[in-house]
């Protein structure tokens, strides 16, 4: 059983690519507040690995715990409990970016007006941030998660999701010659 403060956890999961052989294993926990970010061998490595913890890709070995959904047996239930965040951001206009609000609101099963009105907030609490960054963070943000997967992001992106929501775990991958790397950064609650 997991703890109620447990966002996070992964049990030995690794993906085997064609391409770039053994992503993983990862074995960790995560909790609100922390971040933790992951480092893979190469760009393709690290959106493989991105979307296993985005529960989009399914570990060939091992488990993923989102909250107390396995992402393998329950990825709908696990899916509604994080935001994902592409790497390079979310680059189209702004009409895209409404549908797309409206999409994941009509996906997660929320007001489009209410959802609409979050995600301008959260954009207009990151106007001094990169725009497409700011977008995609917007549009994880759209419902309640308790966590975000940022797949390669820009270097503050970690940063801007703790100005509209700090008590939110976060995992990034990076990519980086040393594999694997996990390095977990307690965050403190709110006051």
């Amino acid at each position: 059983m997991l703890r109620l403060d447990t966002v996070l956890r992964a049990v030995g999961a690794t993906f085997e690519d064609r391409r770039d052989g053994l992503i993983g294993p990862y074995d960790f926990t995560l909790r609100e507040g922390q971040a933790l970010v992951l480092a893979a061998a190469s760009p393709r490595a690290a959106s493989i690995a991105a979307r296993m913890f985005g529960a989009i890709v399914k570990p060939t070995a091992g488990t993923i715990y989102v909250d107390e959904y396995d992402t393998r047996l329950q990825p709908p239930e696990a899916k509604r409990r994080l935001g994902f965040v592409d790497a390079g951001g979310f680059t189209r206009n702004a009409h895209a970016f409404d549908c797309e609000v409206a999409f994941r609101a009509d996906v997660w099963n929320l007001d489009r007006a209410g959802s609409r009105q979050r995600a301008y907030a959260v954009l207009a609490s990151l106007a001094t941030f990169d725009d497409a960054w700011a977008r995609a963070i917007a549009l994880a943000l759209v419902a309640n998660v308790d966590l975000i997967v940022l797949d390669q992001p820009c270097a503050s992106a970690a940063d801007a999701i703790r100005r509209v929501a700090p008590a939110i775990a976060i995992v990034e991958t990076r990519v980086a010659r040393a594999l694997p790397f996990v390095s977990s950064v307690p965050v403190p609650a709110p006051a």
